[in-house]
């Protein structure tokens, strides 16, 4: 039997390429599948469940006929870009939603399991926003806004994310690797996996002695990527994002 982690497919009109991979990838991944985890940001933006287009409608339904059709449990944990989908979206996906840092026992092995923004502190300026936006009130108070307006937001915090993104560097972007080792042994786990960084790889090292993994996803910008665990070992796959085209897997 097969897990599969996915992360940071930023999902959108304007990248049609990610939506055909991801459509694809779920045709062609069912065989010994009994899990599929998403790790957050499966859409660039996100700003309420009362929002339908024809992307977020069709990946409702190819997750609930995946789910369904395959008999795969789809589980998700909020990313930064869609700590607002809600239970409404989560039903029409057939999909569980999990707590931000969640213990799972993948065969056997306690593993922890988070989208990852939280372990990047060097970036102090998204660190003090993101206790801003995840205010459960403010987040109430968000929800009463008119839906015209909340796209106006939604997006222009988009745009100005983008912007800061391109000054700063791989350090900041990435894990702080003392909170790494903190959660990690606060949560007595080996096994970390994770999104939100887009540096996929898989790091060795050591908790409490003993050897340790931290598997960081990836995004879907120019390859697709994923974890797959299995009864005896845990890998990460790097595929080209066109790898499923024409219905066949090269």
């Amino acid at each position: 039997m097969r897990t599969l982690f996915i992360a940071d497919l930023h999902l959108s009109e304007n990248h049609p390429q990610v939506c055909t991979a991801f459509f694809n990838f779920l045709q062609h991944e069912t065989e010994n599948v009994q899990a599929l985890y998403i790790l957050g940001d499966l859409f660039e933006v996100w700003i309420g469940d009362d929002e339908h287009t024809p992307l977020m409608d069709e990946v409702a339904l190819k997750l609930s006929a995946y789910a369904s059709e395959n008999n795969i449990q789809v589980y998700y944990i909020h990313g930064n870009r869609d700590f607002m989908l809600g239970k409404k979206f989560a039903r029409q996906s057939s999909m569980q939603l999990l707590p931000e840092h969640c213990e799972i026992d993948l065969y056997g092995n306690n593993t922890l399991i988070l989208h990852g923004d939280t372990l990047c502190l060097a970036d102090k300026n998204y660190q003090k926003m993101r206790k801003v936006i995840h205010n459960p009130i403010l987040q109430l108070l968000f929800n009463l806004l008119p839906l015209s307006l909340r796209k106006k937001i939604g997006w222009k915090i988009r745009t100005a994310s983008q912007s800061k993104k391109v000054y700063k560097n791989r350090e900041i972007m990435g894990v702080t690797e003392d909170e790494v080792k903190r959660l990690m042994e606060k949560h007595n786990t080996q096994t970390l996996i994770h999104g939100h960084t887009h540096q996929v790889a898989c790091h060795n090292m050591s908790i409490k002695g003993k050897p340790a993994q931290r598997y960081d996803v990836g995004d879907w910008y120019t390859n697709l990527s994923y974890v797959e665990a299995q009864q005896d070992k845990i890998e990460l796959v790097i595929r080209p994002i066109d790898y499923y085209d024409n219905d066949q897997p090269r």
